[in-house]
């Protein structure tokens, strides 16, 4: 995480956002660094929902930082060890002072069946602090994937973001 973020520094980039897979593992030692170099680190997690999708989740504030730790937490403490899994409304309840990051590879919003449900739970807790996410690996498959993420995002008239994950 240190590395991410003094990359990011040196290539220009002013601020870098950093998740770990359902949890905040690198925050000390990229907060730390950030801080020694004068970056802006923004926190967050992508957290594995009880479907078996994902969703990113991002601190806005100390308000989002708790809700996030709260949300995590939920979902480790009652999976085995190494797991977790939270529900769409366990989200939806913790989202105050977060903001959403809806798609990639694992997230409802690129499978076949229909996300009704969860895009509206989401759009209701979210607002327009949710976001439909585009990222590309230069993968076949991805090409049918965005255009099933902005079909969809047009219609539960969410806004469009890119987003470059950084898988390691």
């Amino acid at each position: 995480p240190d590395e991410l973020v003094e990359e990011a520094y040196r290539l220009g980039l002013p601020a870098l956002a950093l998740t770990d897979r359902d949890g905040v593992y690198g925050v000390v030692r990229a907060h730390v660094k950030a801080r020694e170099i004068g970056s802006k680190l923004i926190i967050g997690s992508e957290l594995t929902v009880t479907d078996g999708s994902t969703v990113v989740l991002f601190a806005q504030d100390r308000t989002g930082y708790a809700n996030l730790c709260r949300v995590i937490t939920k979902g480790r403490l009652r999976s085995e060890k190494g797991e977790s899994a939270v529900g769409w409304e366990e989200i939806c309840s913790h989202a105050p002072g977060m903001i959403a990051l809806w798609g990639g590879d694992q997230s409802l919003l690129v499978r076949d069946d229909e996300p009704d449900v969860a895009a509206h739970g989401l759009r209701d807790a979210f607002g327009d602090r949710l976001y439909g996410m585009i990222a590309r690996h230069q993968r076949e498959e991805e090409v049918h994937q965005e255009a099933r993420v902005r079909e969809r995002a047009k219609r539960y008239g969410l806004s469009l973001i890119a987003a470059n994950e950084v898988l390691y």
